[in-house]
């Protein structure tokens, strides 16, 4: 029973972190959704001059930290600028398997991580053992079982990724 508790203590661990690490991907931000191929095309954000493809200053906004200037190609334009300004959030335009492919990659990276460490972490044991049989198996133990967890993680994210891609077109 002892094994199968630190097995959820450290699934749980890898979710938490897993979710702090993703929960940055779903800040709304202007550069998200202005420019060239972008849900507003017809707008563009910049900290320097009006650029010659968007000449109409709309507003000017902080985004995060930086301080800038949404610029439309006209003045009407300028309307979609005032309600992104308003409501960042609705700038995003997440869908559903955006948001469950970013949260299972994030997930799948984690679990890749704990591997990684997992395979160190038996290396060092191995190489400490001093020749002692019952170290030297504990040692191998891990390194396998690391190993497998990476070939796990990786063959995971590449069948998400592909049922997804799948799924979007």
């Amino acid at each position: 029973m002892n094994k199968f508790s630190k097995i959820i203590k450290g699934g749980a661990i890898a979710i938490l972190l897993a979710v702090i690490v993703s929960g940055s991907a779903f800040a709304a931000s202007i550069k998200d959704c202005v420019g060239n191929g972008k849900k507003y095309s017809n707008l563009t954000f910049t900290t320097g001059n009006a650029p010659a493809s968007h000449p109409v200053k709309c507003v000017r906004y902080k985004d995060g930290n930086t301080w800038g200037t949404i610029y439309g190609k006209t003045s009407a334009d300028c309307a979609q600028a005032g309600t992104i300004t308003s409501d960042p959030d609705s700038c995003k335009s997440e869908d559903l398997n955006n948001i469950v492919n970013t949260i299972i990659n994030t997930v799948i990276f984690v679990i890749g991580m704990v591997a990684v460490i997992m395979i160190i972490l038996g290396g060092i044991s191995y190489a400490t053992s001093q020749g002692d049989a019952a170290k030297v198996k504990k040692g191998k133990d891990t390194i396998l079982y690391g190993i497998i967890g990476l070939v796990i993680a990786i063959l995971a994210f590449a069948i998400v990724n592909f049922v997804l891609g799948a799924l979007a077109n």
